[in-house]
């Protein structure tokens, strides 16, 4: 049985996700691609490295 609670842990919904900053499409994850650029997965685009941040 499904509850809201589970609708939040689902990896797969995008609402969860950052929307790039360049084109909008939701980023599942960045890649430092040096101290100043990334870039952003799936959409491809160069992004700010600080675009996603760490839970700690």
């Amino acid at each position: 049985m499904g509850s809201d609670a589970d609708a939040v842990d689902d990896p797969d919904d995008s609402s969860l996700r950052p929307d790039c900053p360049r084109c909008g499409a939701p980023v599942g994850f960045v890649t430092a691609t040096g101290p100043m650029t990334a870039s952003a997965s799936p959409c491809g685009c160069t992004v700010p490295p600080n675009l996603v941040q760490r839970d700690d």
